[in-house]
């Protein structure tokens, strides 16, 4: 699957069909008692305003973040007001249509999933509370810890699944396989028992669809299509792959951060997390839906009591920050509750948010790259412009002094939803945020390659954005700080790495290690053409024979990783999908480069240790000879960290 400059935003951003989050503080006490004074929340009762208000929004969304198009769907009550924005196909300008135009909408697909298990539970063929496992047929699950996986755990995001590339997407239709056999093939191992800590889980989800089908003795898609589309007449969407040929004029194409270049078709290896595709109309039934009970007047979709089961604030990492829904999770805001669920392509940018209390809801989706960045800003305005009022507002204090406990706070944290145990645990590299305390008291947070937070604490351990709506708090176990938690990411957990984990320390050990394996294959040729040219014996040449071939066993072992180093760089500037997604073959004929360089460093360490033992070659060589060594087993202890040693899948 070709992709225009997919990640260069961090390599795969988002990995597989993520569900991006949009900033929100928590809901505390005094914000929840400013509900009863703050104004109904009605953007449609002046449609004239409202449509200027989004139309300003949109236009300037579209040309400050190079968006080919987008569309919206807003239900306010018995009101409804969409609307298409820009192209959905640019070389044959082909303009966005709201009821005709459909978005790829990525995991907001999930909801669809969700709302079909909850079906199942009405029907009592699924229980929230029951062990998956005993319930599947087609695909075993580990059984790595005590606890059983339950179906409230999918939904929530907290089975203990790590993170998986592989199988989330695929590069082409001829890749696709059966859900079943996907979830069997490509099935992540448990890290951590379940209902412990959420990590967005592409996999969970999926395995929750493949539960629906399995109780119900047929295909997800003809689920999705009996018990959701039809009943809410949306009649144009589908998790059809390709979409029909009916629907594929109507498609909207995918464009890269340029906003003129398009992609391919993307294809999503576990449909029920994020291979839908849907008109903002449609999306509207499904949303009204949810904000009638259940029902619309087209049909009924759930009893107005698993639409509250739905709703319910099901788990948290901390009770003053958003938690997670069955299936949705906290956007909460400015005093009002929302859930909602985010989606993400490499190309298409979606949310949907409802504010149950003010029955509004509202579906946003970009077809370009820089809807990552205009998502959170569309729900800003929004929020600013209908929802906010001076009541919800408050002066930021300056602090007194730093943050109680700064010492213990500061440090360097790394997102759980990151692969652990396969040779895709490097996209978890950049995944990190370092914690300081400036001159002011502030508590500073810069993701890795970032732009720096500043935030101030408002209790113990928590800590809001200054100049922002977000809310960050700590967990402290038996005195130690151990995980950092942002409002407005309810869905992963950030954990506490201790100093040899840290970036800037592998950052160092591959910096000076790949220094020292340079001067030697450059170094050594030179001064022995030098010392050839003069005459002069060889600085490492000994009369015993394994010292004969020293020289050789290092460069070769230096040579190795720096053709690693480079062609593994290369793949990532140019290729990352294609390595992840592509054939294994190329992962593994990649990974043997630096498993010989592993053979080389074993070589070369005994060697040094030889050469010291019998005081062979002058001193500046042995100390330049061991410096090889000791770099060889630097850039393998990072190499053994991160899974690259050899290939894990």
């Amino acid at each position: 699957m070709s992709r225009p400059d997919p990640t260069r935003r961090s390599v795969l951003a988002g990995i597989g069909a993520a569900g991006a989050t949009v900033a929100a503080p928590t809901v505390n006490a005094a914000q929840t008692a400013r509900r009863q004074i703050q104004q109904q929340v009605n953007p449609l009762a002046d449609r004239d305003a409202f449509e200027a208000f989004l139309d300003g929004v949109m236009e300037t969304h579209l040309e400050s973040h190079d968006i080919a198009g987008a569309t919206v769907a807003v239900v306010d009550g018995d009101d409804e007001f969409s609307k298409g924005y820009g192209y959905a196909d640019i070389s044959a300008e082909t303009p966005v249509d709201a009821d005709e135009t459909l978005f790829r909408i990525g995991s907001v697909s999930k909801l669809f999933t969700w709302t079909a298990a909850m079906q199942a539970v009405e029907r009592g063929d699924l229980a929230i509370n029951e062990d998956v496992d005993a319930t599947l047929e087609a695909v075993d699950l580990p059984e790595t810890y005590d606890e059983p996986i339950r179906l409230d755990h999918l939904a929530t995001h907290t089975p203990g699944f790590e993170e998986r590339v592989r199988g989330t997407f695929v590069q082409n239709e001829s890749e696709l396989r059966p859900l079943a056999e996907m979830l069997r093939t490509e099935q992540p191992s448990r890290v951590r028992p379940p209902g412990e800590f959420a990590a967005y889980s592409n996999y969970g989800s999926a395995l929750a669809g493949q539960l629906v089908a399995e109780t119900a003795g047929s295909s997800f898609e003809t689920i999705i299509e009996d018990g959701i589309f039809e009943p809410l007449s949306m009649e144009r969407s589908t998790f059809a792959q390709p979409v029909p040929d009916d629907f594929m004029d109507d498609l909207s194409k995918g464009y890269g951060a340029d906003g003129r270049t398009d992609g391919e078709f993307e294809y999503v290896g576990i449909p029920p997390a994020g291979a839908m595709s849907a008109t903002a109309t449609d999306m509207a039934s499904f949303v009204r839906a949810f904000l009638q009970d259940g029902a619309t007047d087209d049909g009924r979709l759930l009893e107005a009591e698993s639409v509250a089961e739905m709703h319910r604030r099901r788990f948290g990492h901390d009770e003053r920050l958003n938690g997670i829904a069955f299936g949705f999770y906290e956007m909460s805001r400015d005093g009002v509750r929302v859930v909602g669920h985010g989606g993400d392509t490499e190309l298409f940018h979606s949310l949907l948010f409802l504010l149950p209390e003010h029955d509004v809801g509202v579906f946003v989706s970009y077809n370009s790259v820089g809807g990552l960045e205009a998502r959170p800003e569309f729900v800003d305005a929004f929020f600013e412009q209908y929802v906010a009022d001076a009541a919800s507002e408050s002066e930021m204090s300056e602090p007194n002094g730093p943050p109680e406990r700064s010492d213990a706070i500061t440090g360097t944290y790394r997102s759980n939803r990151i692969p652990y145990t396969t040779s895709e645990k490097f996209l978890g590299f950049p995944s990190t945020i370092s914690v300081s305390v400036d001159d002011d008291g502030r508590l500073i947070t810069q993701p890795l390659g970032g732009e720096t937070t500043r935030w101030m604490e408002v209790e113990p351990l928590l800590f809001t954005e200054v100049d922002g709506t977000d809310r960050l708090a700590f967990r402290e176990d038996d005195g130690e700080i151990t995980h950092l938690f942002l409002d407005s990411t309810p869905v992963t957990a950030f954990e506490r790495l201790s100093r040899r984990e840290t970036p800037m320390v592998h950052l160092a050990a591959l910096a000076i290690s790949l220094f020292v394996f340079l001067a030697t294959v450059v170094g050594w040729p030179l001064a022995a053409g030098w010392r050839r040219y003069r005459g002069q014996a060889g600085a490492l040449e000994g009369t015993e024979p394994p010292l004969r071939y020293a020289r050789w066993v290092a460069g070769a072992t230096s040579g190795a990783f720096l053709v690693f180093a480079v062609a593994f760089a290369a793949i990532l500037a140019t290729d990352p999908t294609g390595l992840l997604l592509g054939d294994p073959l190329r992962f593994r004929l990649l990974l043997v480069v630096p498993l010989l360089g592993a053979i080389g460093t074993a070589l070369t360490v005994g060697l040094a240790a030889h050469a010291w033992y019998e005081r062979q070659w002058g001193l500046p060589a042995r100390l330049h000879y061991t410096a090889v060594a000791i770099a060889g087993v630097a850039i393998c202890w990072v190499l053994v960290y991160w899974n690259l040693l050899w290939y894990r899948m």
